[in-house]
């Protein structure tokens, strides 16, 4: 038997799985725009910064609408087939993300400075696997939908499982290249300033943290498809 939508879950227009997957798609998007803000980093270029955080932070309040319409129409009284309450906590962790997003663009927007050159190729290594760690919370997502439509195959479960599988591996990955590029930051203590060691410092994490909060979310996934 497929999953019935409530007549509640129907003001939302679609079903809470459904709107999840909007809100990841939102993510996605924000990331891609993150993506150019990194490269103008990179390229120390930073006179469209303003504009492109303005474009996250409309992206951001969409987000954050269709996550408190989530919440709004989920209340203790709706039956679902799967834990509300990691449903929700999985909700929380994609929205982490996305403030994630927000919270780099602006960190970077903070102080428009180059990132010394024998960094680059490091930042760039750590970016990707972020960037590769909300693709993977993304498929997530989807995984979860297809395991509720099919109720609960084991097709459908396995395929699921092998995703949150790809983004432990990606995190741990990322935990290793922000570990390497903060020594790397703090051995050029006698060549950088203390904002520049305190803001590059900072960046690493937020960017780590990202990759963080997605194996959250894919881990939330896991546990609402385990039988």
């Amino acid at each position: 038997m497929r999953f019935m939508r409530n007549p509640i879950i129907e003001t939302l227009g679609k079903s809470p799985f459904e709107a999840l997957k909007d809100h990841a798609a939102l993510v996605r998007e924000s990331a891609s725009i993150l993506t150019e803000v990194f490269k103008n980093l990179m390229k120390d270029e930073f006179t469209s910064l303003n504009e492109k955080r303005k474009k996250i932070e409309e992206l951001e309040l969409k987000a954050d609408y269709i996550k408190s319409n989530i919440r709004n129409h989920l209340p203790k009284s709706v039956k679902m087939p799967v834990d509300r309450g990691v449903f929700l906590s999985l909700l929380t962790e994609i929205d982490k993300v996305e403030d994630l997003i927000q919270d780099v663009t602006e960190w970077i927007s903070i102080r428009e400075k180059p990132v010394p050159e024998e960094l680059k190729e490091d930042f760039i290594e750590l970016f990707n696997k972020a960037l590769e760690a909300i693709e993977y919370s993304e498929k997530a997502i989807v995984a979860l939908n297809l395991v509720i439509e099919s109720s609960f195959a084991d097709s459908e479960r396995e395929n699921a499982k092998k995703i949150i599988q790809k983004l432990h591996e990606i995190e741990h990955e990322s935990d290793l290249l922000e570990r390497k590029l903060t020594k790397k930051i703090f051995q050029m203590e006698d060549k950088l300033s203390a904002a520049a060691l305190f803001h590059l410092s900072k960046l690493v994490f937020l960017l780590g943290d990202i990759s963080n909060h997605a194996e959250n979310a894919g881990d939330r996934v896991r546990a609402l498809i385990a039988k």
